[in-house]
């Protein structure tokens, strides 16, 4: 569930990223593509004496023949550069229950070569920095799928792909967009967030063989003189070579969760008692409050229903609210109502009392607390006399 409160819409986060591919394409790969032979031959023209004489060709190991000498040969190297971004600089909202609620992200390949990338996820902690200024709060959504888009399906509906934990043959110049799902869990609670890193490391066999359909071997920088004979790499993204010596770049996003937060208390108070003692003895009516209270909530709690067992010692109080079928006080939020709580009257407000059983709310008459608002519900009860 996305909501503009907190995040942005769906297709606000789409055209985000899709703005963010064409700025993207805009920084093409540079120079000549690795793997291409560059091949040539000096030959040197000269006079003895006067006289001219034959032309000697040049060779990598040197030649004194004119019928003989060789190409200097040699291949040109991997740049290997590239940048991962995240769509945008906002937390995808979700709600616990949600499925499959994702954060997007582009990659493009800045390097001469065509490659793979393999892709991992790291979880991050409360004690890492914060992510698009929310603290983690070391919680973990569930179900983590990385899938890399195959482009738009039908009516511009992204083609999310399939499970694919890597890029397979990205070419040069090109953007492909990896989605990173998840799932919450019920027990997650308003503003818990989880923050992860999506990382992509470069890959691609030395000899720049492509194997489509397979994550090729991470590439290791060259070392020392250059080897004609093979593709070597250069590192010239942003991070160089990381821990393992492998080029890696990371872009971290997270979840953050929107809902009801709601805290409910009950109490009860004497409202009139005999002998004026303001004591719960026989005779005396008692006033329940219940209260159910999303103040601090960034979502609305929907289909309310408060159910309660009355006490087989004390009986409920009709009419206590304004006389006949008021028998229950509701305050939404500043709203007052109320309701009958006779199961037999044919009403529809939505109350009943079924001994022991009260409910007020039910799916005819569904309630609804607004986030920043606390609901109150009252009804009394009488102490029998002996």
């Amino acid at each position: 569930m996305k909501t503009e409160s907190r995040s942005l819409s769906l297709i606000a986060r789409l055209s985000i990223m899709a703005s963010a591919l064409l700025l993207g394409q805009q920084a093409l790969a540079l120079g000549t593509d690795a793997g291409v032979t560059v091949s040539n031959q000096a030959t040197v023209a000269y006079d003895v004496g006067g006289n001219l004489q034959t032309p000697i060709p040049s060779d990598p190991a040197g030649n004194n023949d004119p019928l003989a000498g060789s190409p200097t040969v040699f291949l040109v190297d991997r740049r290997v550069d590239f940048t991962i971004v995240v769509s945008d600089a906002v937390h995808t909202v979700v709600a616990p229950g949600d499925v499959q609620a994702f954060a997007a992200f582009s990659l493009t390949n800045l390097s001469n070569a065509i490659m793979d990338w393999d892709l991992t996820l790291v979880d991050l902690t409360s004690a890492d920095p914060a992510v698009n200024g929310e603290d983690d709060t070391d919680v973990v959504l569930i179900n983590y799928t990385i899938r890399v888009a195959n482009g738009d399906g039908a009516a511009g509906v992204p083609d999310f792909g399939a499970d694919l934990a890597f890029i397979d043959e990205l070419g040069e110049d090109e953007t492909v967009v990896i989605y990173v799902f998840a799932d919450a869990p019920l027990t997650l609670v308003n503003d818990d967030v989880d923050n992860f890193t999506l990382n992509a490391t470069a890959a691609d066999h030395v000899t720049a063989t492509a194997t489509p359909g397979t994550l090729d071997d991470l590439l290791t920088q060259s070392g020392g003189a250059d080897d004609p004979t093979i593709i070597e790499s250069v590192f010239a993204n942003v991070s160089g070579a990381d821990g393992s010596g492998n080029a890696t770049e990371g872009e971290s996003d997270g979840f953050i969760v929107d809902s009801a937060a709601l805290v409910i208390t009950k109490v009860a108070v004497v409202d009139s008692a005999p002998f004026s003692s303001e004591k719960a003895i026989p005779g005396a009516i008692i006033e329940y409050t219940i209260t159910i209270d999303n103040s601090g909530g960034d979502s609305d709690a929907t289909n309310v229903s408060i159910s309660d067992v009355i006490d087989s010692d004390v009986t409920l109080v009709l009419g206590a609210y304004g006389g006949a079928g008021q028998d229950i006080e509701l305050d939404n939020g500043g709203a007052v109502s109320t309701c009958s709580a006779d199961p037999l009257a044919g009403d529809t407000d939505g109350c009943s009392y079924d001994i022991p059983n009260l409910v007020v709310g039910n799916a005819t008459v569904p309630i609804t607390v607004a986030a920043g608002v606390i609901l109150t519900v009252k009804f009394q009860v009488l102490i029998p006399n002996l």
